[in-house]
């Protein structure tokens, strides 16, 4: 991982220590989505300088197979997502503002390559670039109050906030998400999973009882496996997950599907990366 320059460093602990010495306030619409994409790409790259991508084609075809249909499901529909498999033993998958998802093998070899559970896990991480938490969290920590904006303003920092704004991405990474945003993720991607015809049971929520029943509150991982860490009671994640579901299949009928195989053209079609584009119009 690059380190931000000298400037935009000390300018970063400034910042920091002005939060702790304030109360944050929500300020919507600050961030826009071309933002969140620009902000996503540019710690894209700083993964993929020091990551080695994963280029099995297998593997890559079922991350593809699974995002096709997950992805035109999802609430922003404004985006196109990319999808990566690094090479890492550590259980875990990550998403960068803008829908980039980053996929680690340990978590494939977590799986045993179960394709529900892979779902689960997709659907988590689709979420929470379609409900924007990535950008709530910014905006919290970029223009959490009044004085911070004045802060920008008296620094004059137009030209940094995207590496200001990528310290506190790779905070997200580090740290994971709030409890409220993985619940939050947890819930839609049962919804993702049902409306695809595959059981949420034995996608994201049996995914979250594997993880607590290896790791417990001792997961060092980022995102799905610090959230975790951070927050030993997974049993209540496995909880709200399935009271998500009870409620789901009493209002909408359940019509199950087969994870359908796409038309595979050769090795070479992936390297490593999928762009899945979707639009309304």
């Amino acid at each position: 991982m690059k380190l931000p320059g000298t400037r935009t460093g000390i300018t970063a602990l400034i910042i920091l220590g002005f939060l702790a010495l304030t109360t944050p306030v929500i300020a919507g619409g600050l961030v826009s989505t071309s933002m969140e994409v620009n902000l996503g790409r540019s710690v894209r790259d700083e993964v993929l300088d020091g990551n080695e991508l994963w280029e099995d084609s297998a593997d890559n075809k079922l991350i593809r197979e699974l995002a096709a249909i997950l992805v035109p499901m999802a609430e922003d529909r404004d985006i196109d997502y990319e999808f990566y498999i690094i090479v890492d033993e550590d259980v875990n998958a990550f998403a960068l503002p803008g829908g980039i998802i980053f996929v680690h093998t340990g978590l494939l070899d977590f799986c045993n390559r179960d394709e529900y559970m892979i779902a689960g896990v997709l659907a988590h991480e689709i979420s929470h670039v379609s409900r924007r938490h990535h950008r709530d969290s910014i905006e919290d920590a970029l223009y959490g109050t009044l004085g911070l904006v004045v802060l920008f303003q008296i620094l004059n920092l137009d030209e940094d906030w995207m590496q200001i704004a990528g310290v506190a991405v790779w905070t997200l990474i580090q740290q994971g998400h709030s409890r409220e945003n993985e619940y939050d993720a947890d819930e839609q991607a049962v919804y993702l999973m049902y409306r695809a015809g595959w059981d949420p049971d034995n996608g994201i929520i049996d995914f979250l009882r594997d993880m607590e029943k290896e790791y417990g509150g001792e997961n060092e991982l980022g995102d799905i496996g610090r959230c975790i860490a951070s927050h030993p009671d997974t049993d209540r994640r496995v909880y709200f997950a399935e009271i998500a579901l009870e409620e789901l299949s009493a209002e909408e009928t359940f019509d199950p599907q087969p994870i359908p195989l796409l038309e595979d053209t050769g090795e070479d079609e992936y390297e490593g990366r999928m762009v899945i584009e979707f639009r309304d119009d």
